[in-house]
């Protein structure tokens, strides 16, 4: 059967497929712009709106220009080490049973208790550890300092407490980690609309402490003592898919979080002394910049220590990575690990030198186990064993030939023959150890039998058995000539000094060839045997190195460079060092030859270069992204060629030091006993590195503020706890406030709601790095919130000083017209001496100066005024004195205490509320009431002779007292009857009126008091009747809440 022709394809005239292609053609012709048109009438194709372009255009240039940022080189390590995910709260919020559900959801095991760091396999390359942080504020401080991410744990039926503002501002001064709130306790809500509403009023607070837009979980219902399985899957793949920051100071710090401590210290050492320093070894992963074995460290809430070694260790808790990843996005069975030594989970302990496997006795033994068990139980060695055996040379016989017979107990010497001897010594080696190879193949076999024994001692005692040795290790064979050759390859691999310093290079056939010289006799390895002489007794040959020394000639056209040998300018531009090496080539004659012209070329090309660079780097008109590409190509090369230096993992951890994600064993001496006997898992363990700045003690001066939420000013010099860097430490800071010019003048309190300046004593930190201060380090039962102050280090200055008003007081004893001479101001002639030209000034505003002090009595000065002062006046003196900042550092040290608290300087408050004394008052200080005499002043007198000049209204008119009054004063008063009726009158309408306003007075404040008892018994009333709707509304809710507790 013939087959079908092909059919011709139809084009579609309908359908979805037609419209689409359709409305593609459609825009592709609006998008099509007719050039000829455009020619013709450019203005009708350009901007029709000038500003909503350059709107448009600056809107593209932002957007292009914030994502210019500065490349940074790439640290991330090749395995990171888990995300650390602390679960900090208050007291029974359920911080216990989040970690134990999160764990059960990632392992599938069940956690009976959480102690220390829960490390847990979460996907193919993601690991994370949990932990609980203790309600302790050292604890908080520590694991804000260490934390990636935090959730932060809220009783929803409670409300925030006052744990949670304090983390939330310990992790805000010390970098802020992600942090994610959990609202537990939701189920104690029956009311779906009381829920609603606290849901959202405590997300909008914890969005104001934390950020816009901070995740907020609810964890609403429990089953089985663990929270639900929907709620904690959601809470995993949030985890699961957060990006973490950097922060700067564990970006240039290395620090561990220690999962597991172990006590290193000789046995014998401590049946001799309980109470000896330990050895101590803590495990964990490194984190954050690169340990090196050199490295100091700070022990949070131990101390300074040194690190003595430094040990890699296998990964406890290994991501299963991509070698082993499958199709399958979920992790097996046997990938899902958990390590916890501390809680006692996980099965396996790594260790430097041994593996520690947890089993339990319900595991069923097999033949391998019995074998361990054995080789547990013996008691020799086995070398011990070999030398105890005996051996029968023939069947049958009775003498045996023990191991002592073939060692004659004699030292030998060694001793380097030459290459024959040498030769003959490999040779008999060689086929000594090929037949003890074949002995121990032999005996390895099973179907041996006697015979072949017998045969194979007749063949070794046909041999030599002087050199032979029974028993002895393998590394003594042929070890003299094995040092030999590691000697002579030592001495060939050394740097030829010669070459390096002269430029020449010395093959093995010039002068320095016998330095390693093999004769027949014996060689002491320990000294360097020169064969033949140097040879520069020749004169030619020293010509050859003349020019090498300060007295040869270092001049020259072309050789300037010769003296250096082959060192080279990394720096230079190829094309430059193209230009110089077409420069070497010519002559000296062509270059002294040199025309004008050829000069003037040569100027311009270097001119035209120069040109050339400075376009590239400043023109406008160039790509600017090509600027931040090329910076980032510089990055990533210096990143691969560190790649490439440190590829050999020895060579790295020699010189760059264990970076993070290894999990190594840290060796620390002269550990306080304390931590092995009151070690307590709850609490964090960090060990933190410290650089070479943070060692030296010294002052900082810091700007910090009081906490707004403390209830208290903070007094000059009183202690308290700082938290800076990996360090916590007890001071005493004395606040200062910056006057205008520049003086730094003491505050005797901290300021109500400003900044001040805090200068105290202890281990320096870098500027810009940021501390907390609390009043103590022990968890005192207080409502009030224990952060006191916050700020940041502002410099390292040596020469701080901090000044205070001192105002000394004098009177004079002697006055001549305007200069005086004081006394009382100063004790001594010395002092007098350092205020010379200061300025004085009286109570009543004279102004003086100080001019030179006075023999005799000590202290006593001359001074001089711009008026004549009194003998009473009281002069005053303002300066300013310098105050010491007290150098007191005291380490917190609370992980070596029992309770986990300690208490260091206490302030006078505290000791006299502690001793029940009250605070001393001074009587000088006391406000009294002053009572001033009325002072009587002498009438002014002014002489005749001097009043016959005075003009009149200047003249005195004081009158004199007259013996007899004038009549003036003594005349009475007559009124006539018609007065005297119009006063009466006056005095009887005055005295009706004040009648009359008594009597409506009296009425108003009647009706008052009618009114104010009508007012009271309408409030009394309302007073029932609100009690009784109070009764009535609190009867209800008990109901309510009976019924939802059953």
């Amino acid at each position: 059967m013939d087959a079908d022709p092909q059919r011709s394809h139809k084009k579609r005239k309908a359908g979805a497929k037609f419209n689409k292609k359709k409305r593609r053609k459609l825009d592709e012709d609006e998008n099509t712009v007719d050039t000829d048109a455009k020619k013709r009438n450019p203005k009708a194709f350009s901007f029709q709106a000038v500003n909503k372009t350059a709107r448009i255009v600056h809107r593209a240039l932002d957007k292009q220009t914030k994502k210019h940022h500065v490349p940074e080189v790439d640290r991330t390590p090749v395995e990171p080490p888990p995300t650390l995910v602390a679960v900090v709260g208050p007291p029974k919020c359920g911080k216990t049973t989040l970690i134990r559900s999160l764990v059960k959801h990632y392992t599938k095991q069940n956690v009976n208790q959480v102690k220390g760091p829960l490390t847990v396999v979460t996907g193919k390359n993601r690991r994370c550890t949990f932990f609980e942080c203790p309600n302790d504020i050292s604890s908080m401080i520590d694991v804000a300092k260490v934390a990636d991410l935090v959730l932060l744990m809220v009783d929803a039926n409670f409300g925030f407490e006052m744990e949670i503002f304090e983390f939330l501002n310990i992790a805000q001064a010390h970098g802020l980690p992600r942090i994610m709130g959990v609202l537990t306790h939701l189920d104690m809500l029956k009311v779906g609309k009381a829920m609603n509403r606290t849901k959202r009023t405590l997300k909008h607070r914890f969005w104001t402490e934390v950020h816009n837009g901070a995740k907020l979980f609810y964890l609403s219902s429990m089953s089985f003592d663990l929270y639900n399985k929907r709620d904690i899957l959601n809470l995993a793949r949030f985890i699961s898919v957060m990006k973490f920051k950097v922060l700067t100071w564990r970006a240039t710090h290395p620090y561990i979080v220690v999962d597991r401590v172990e006590d290193l210290t000789d046995p014998e050492q401590l049946d001799k002394n309980k109470k000896c320093d330990r050895t101590v070894g803590l495990y964990g992963w490194v984190r954050g910049a690169n340990l090196k074995s050199d490295t100091s460290v700070h022990v949070c809430g131990v101390g300074d220590h040194v690190i003595s070694d430094i040990s890699l260790l296998t990964d406890p808790c290994p991501p299963p990575g991509k070698e082993k990843s499958s199709r399958r996005r979920t992790l097996n069975e046997k990938e899902r690990l958990l390590y916890g030594p501390m809680a006692g989970v996980g099965g396996l302990i790594y260790d430097k030198d041994a593996i520690y496997i947890q089993t339990t006795e319900r595991q069923k033994k097999n033949e391998g186990d019995d074998l361990i068990s054995e080789l547990a139980q013996q008691k020799e060695t086995l070398d011990e064993k070999l030398g105890t055996t005996e051996i029968s040379i023939f069947s049958g016989s009775t003498g045996r030939i023990k191991n002592d017979d073939f060692n004659d107990g004699e030292r030998r010497k060694m001793i380097f023959d030459n290459e024959d001897e040498g030769e003959g010594d490999e040779d008999d080696d060689s086929d000594e150890e090929n037949n003890e190879e074949d002995l121990e193949d032999d005996m390895d076999d099973e179907e041996y039998d006697e015979s072949d024994a017998e045969e194979e001692q007749s063949d070794e005692e046909e041999g030599e058995p002087d050199d032979m040795i029974v028993g002895a290790a393998r590394w003594k064979k042929n070890i003299a000539n094995k040092a030999k050759e590691s000697f002579i390859q030592r001495q060939l691999n050394a740097k030829n000094l010669h070459s390096i310093i002269y430029g020449e290079d010395t093959d093995s056939s010039g002068q320095f060839a016998g330095l390693v010289a093999e004769t027949r006799t014996s060689v002491d390895c320990t000294r360097h045997v020169w064969a033949g002489e140097s040879g520069w007794e020749d004169p030619d040959r020293r010509d050859t190195i003349r020019d090498c020394f300060v007295t040869g000639d270092w001049g020259g056209d072309g050789d300037e460079d010769e003296g250096f040998g082959d060192f080279e300018d990394l720096e230079a531009d190829p094309e430059e060092d193209g230009d110089n090496a077409d420069v070497e080539e010519e002559t000296p004659q062509d270059t002294e030859e040199a025309t004008p012209e050829e000069e003037k070329s040569k100027y311009e090309k270097k001119k035209e270069k120069l040109k050339k660079l400075f376009d590239t780097d400043y023109d406008e008109n160039g790509d600017e992204s090509k600027y931040f590409a090329d910076l980032q190509e510089e990055v990533d090369t210096q990143t691969r060629t560190n790649k490439e230096f440190f590829a050999d993992e020895a060579h790295r951890e020699r010189y760059e030091g264990y970076r993070a994600g290894q999990y190594v064993r840290v060796t620390i001496s002269n550990m306080p006993c304390e931590l092995i006997e009151t070690l307590d898992p709850h609490y964090p363990l960090v060990v933190g590195g410290v650089a070479n700045l943070e060692h030296q003690m010294g002052l900082l001066q810091t700007r910090t503020k009081r906490h707004r939420w403390y209830p208290k000013i903070l007094k000059n010099q009183d202690p308290i706890v700082v938290s800076l860097g990996w360090r916590r430490f007890q001071t005493r800071p004395v606040y200062s406030i910056q006057d205008h010019n520049m003086r730094q003048r003491m505050l005797k309190y901290t300021p109500e709601h400003m900044h001040c300046h805090a200068t105290f004593y202890g281990p320096l930190a870098p500027p810009n790095t940021t501390f907390i201060a609390t009043q103590g380090a022990t968890d005192k039962k207080t409502s009030s919130f224990r952060i006191v102050a916050t700020g940041v280090v502002l410099g390292l200055d040596k020469t701080i000083d901090v000044v205070k008003k001192l105002k000394l007081t004098g009177t004079p004893y002697k006055i001549f017209k305007n200069t005086a001479f004081l006394k009382g101001m100063f004790s001594s002639i010395l002092e007098v001496s350092k205020f010379e030209g200061a300025m004085i000034k009286t109570v009543s505003g004279i102004r003086g100066q100080v001019k030179r002090a006075l023999s005799a009595p000590p202290g006593a000065f001359r001074a001089s005024f711009e008026d004549k002062i009194q003998i009473s006046d009281i002069v005053f003196l303002r300066c300013w004195v310098s105050v010491d900042i007290p150098k007191f550092y005291t380490p917190v040290i609370n992980l070596l205490t029992v309770d986990k608290t300690w208490s260091g300087m206490r302030t006078v408050a505290e000791l006299r509320r502690e001793r029940g004394e009250t605070i001393p008052v001074k009587q000088d200080s006391l406000y009294k009431e002053i009572e001033r005499q009325q002072k009587v002043f002498k009438p002014l007198v002014v002489s005749k002779s001097l009043q016959k000049n005075l003009p009149f209204k200047t003249k005195p008119k004081v009158e004199n007292k007259r013996k007899k009054q004038l009549y003036v004063t003594k005349r009475a008063v007559v009124s006539e009857p018609g007065e005297r009726r119009l006063t009466t009158l006056m005095q009887q309408l005055l005295t009706a009126q004040k009648e009359s306003d008594k009597k409506k007075m009296e009425k108003k404040n009647k009706e008052k008091e009618k009114y104010l008892a009508e007012q009271a018994k309408i409030t009394a009333k309302r007073g029932e009747k609100a009690k009784e709707r109070r009764k009535i509304f609190y009867q209800k809710n008990a109901k309510k809440d009976q019924a939802g507790e059953e």
